[in-house]
């Protein structure tokens, strides 16, 4: 895939944090033009005037696009009327950037811009990270889409739709970006760490974190990411009272928001990678972006029930439910969990994971042979 213009459609924002979309967008462009649709922030006071776009580039083949809605309160008007506005937006958009055909609009979205028709484009991707079950015309963005691609089995099936095909590919590893440095130093006393990086939201079993925290004074908590607004998500965050409790352990240390090319420096510097959601969240985190960092780090990941995983070598993650039994005892015996063999395996799953890999696969499957 090379020489392409590419509009991809995202629901999250550009910005400091990156999830599979940003990622996408940063690889694409090695080699080819991509322009990031970000999610709408408003629409005009005078409808129908124009998108009122603005185009920011972010580095070279990679801009950022900002624009306004024709209409207020657009998804929730008929369905008809959406898709007559949707069509004379994306006209707009590609007239105001002077491209009349692109060669892939590539869209993690399915709540605007679902009839992929209303582009001028060569190939269409739906392209599903999550579930969507208030996307109610997801069947429609599927069916105009000429590949449909989804991230792990379960969320695959969760699309009702007569697409003939839908193409499983998992998430990736930002290889390009996962770059070790040996200075650096994470805070806490204790000689092993335990990491756990992503938002902090209401799905995560702060309970038990507290529990394993308070009863593992040997074992200090490097908790990566943000807990407040920033452009993955606003509300939904860690409570108060689950923040100040954790923050008040000796052993509980929160950095805040990391930019995603810092990431692997904090987690490396880690000995342990933890998943801690709450069980009836589990089908919902069935396959979490952030592992592939994780087994990247080449530390063990001690995690509950992940779907996307069930089938993957204990070597590199051990899902159960008795996380506090299993974690006293990695702490014990963390050389023997992390052995150079072992770092290497791991380190090997996520470079066979990588997004140039995963780039490759999406290629043969829209540009075959």
């Amino acid at each position: 895939m090379k020489n392409k213009t590419i509009l991809l459609i995202s629901p999250e924002a550009w910005g400091t944090n990156f999830v599979s979309k940003h990622h996408y967008a940063n690889y694409l462009a090695k080699d080819n033009t991509v322009y990031f649709l970000n999610p709408v922030r408003s629409s005009k006071m005078n409808p129908f005037s124009n998108v009122n776009l603005k185009l920011e580039s972010i580095k070279d083949n990679l801009f950022q696009l900002n624009y306004q809605n024709l209409l207020p309160r657009l998804n929730k008007l008929p369905k008809f009327i959406q898709n007559w506005i949707f069509k004379k937006q994306a006209r707009q958009i590609q007239k105001h950037i002077n491209i009349k055909k692109f060669d892939i609009v590539w869209s993690f979205d399915p709540y605007r811009f679902w009839n992929q028709n209303n582009w001028e484009s060569e190939k269409t991707i739906y392209h599903t990270v999550d579930f969507h079950p208030q996307a109610i015309y997801q069947d429609d963005i599927c069916l105009t889409s000429s590949t449909v691609i989804g991230v792990t089995p379960l969320v695959i099936n969760s699309i009702k739709t007569s697409q003939n095909q839908i193409y499983k590919i998992g998430h990736g590893a930002d290889i390009d970006n996962f770059i070790m440095d040996e200075t650096f130093e994470v805070p806490g006393k204790n000689k092993v760490k335990a990491c756990y990086t992503g938002n902090f939201h209401k799905n995560i079993d702060y309970n038990l974190l507290i529990s394993i925290a308070k009863n593992n004074n040997n074992l200090d908590f490097i908790l990566i990411g943000p807990y407040g607004n920033n452009n993955l998500s606003t509300g939904n965050q860690i409570e108060l009272e689950k923040l100040e409790t954790l923050r008040n352990l000796s052993n509980v240390y929160f950095t805040g928001s990391i930019p995603s090319h810092l990431l692997m420096k904090y987690i490396n510097k880690c000995d342990i990678n933890l998943v801690l959601f709450k069980k009836k969240y589990e089908t919902l985190h069935c396959s979490p972006h952030k592992m592939m960092a994780y087994f990247y780090s080449g530390n063990i990941t001690l995690s509950n029930y992940i779907d996307e995983h069930k089938h993957t070598d204990s070597d590199i993650i051990i899902m159960l439910d008795d996380i506090k039994l299993k974690l006293k005892e990695i702490v014990k015996n963390i050389a023997k969990y992390n052995t150079i063999k072992l770092i290497e395996k791991r380190k090997k799953y996520a470079l066979e994971n990588s997004y140039d890999n995963k780039i490759k696969e999406i290629s043969e499957i829209i540009y075959p042979n």
